[in-house]
């Protein structure tokens, strides 16, 4: 589930904290669903992988429809610090060439 990006001119004032709290919401189930992926074998490694895979790429997301100062909230509501969030964003798989 990603927040919708499609914002009208009338609806830019509660936009911001709006999508905040989506994202929050996106981003705390996904570490949620990341704990919850425990194991040793192949599979799960590679479950946990693709989940932080999933993670990169709404921290991603996020950056780019956040302001700076409601990225700065979001971080500190999920207790991810700059160098967590950069090591998510860091497993995004780059796409096929």
């Amino acid at each position: 589930m990603i927040p919708e990006q499609n914002v009208g001119a009338g609806e830019a004032h509660g936009r911001g904290m709006c999508m905040l709290a989506k994202w929050e919401a996106v981003l705390t189930n996904d570490l949620h669903a990341l704990k919850q992926l425990i194991g040793k074998d192949e599979m799960s490694r590679m479950r946990h992988a693709m989940k932080e895979q999933e993670i990169g790429q709404h921290c991603y997301q996020a950056g780019e429809m956040l302001t700076d100062k409601e990225l700065l909230l979001l971080k500190k509501a999920l207790s991810l610090t700059e160098q967590q969030w950069r090591a998510y964003k860091s497993k995004i798989r780059p796409a096929p060439e």
